[in-house]
């Protein structure tokens, strides 16, 4: 079965990278809504709020492979650890939680940092590569 290699410039190419720093900031955005609602409101229950972490984490650790399978292994790799962390810091935050220095606490806003920048990276990368490469710019 032959691979297809997509080059810098490629539209399919370019979309994929808009399509996934679109994606990645919704659901980068929606993590954000349900640590301020479980830290912020007097729920017993947070199976909502639980649920969009755990899609939240599915595509970020998705990206994460895409990134390393597409030959970016550092920010891929990167991408994996910060999520890893998250995933260990969010333990830790629940109903009251107030932001603080507490290793889990700043894991878990580092991980939303990161992931936030990449998401704009990876926008800004989608059109620079599409201008750079449209028969417009030659």
């Amino acid at each position: 079965m032959h691979r297809r290699v997509e080059k810098p410039g490629n539209a399919r190419s370019d979309a994929v990278l808009i399509v996934d720093g679109l994606v990645t900031f919704a659901f980068i955005v929606l993590a954000w809504l349900a640590f301020d609602d479980i830290t912020t409101d007097n729920a017993t229950s947070f199976t909502v709020e639980y649920t969009c972490l755990l899609a939240c984490a599915i595509w970020c650790l998705v990206v994460a492979v895409r990134l390393a399978a597409k030959g970016r292994f550092i920010v891929g790799t990167a991408s994996a650890l910060a999520l890893g962390a998250a995933v260990w810091g969010q333990r830790s935050i629940g109903p009251g939680t107030v932001p603080s220095w507490q290793p889990q606490y700043v894991a878990t806003v580092a991980a939303i940092v990161w992931f936030l920048s990449l998401a704009v990276v990876l926008v800004v990368l989608g059109f620079r590569t599409n201008r750079a490469g449209s028969p417009a710019a030659r």
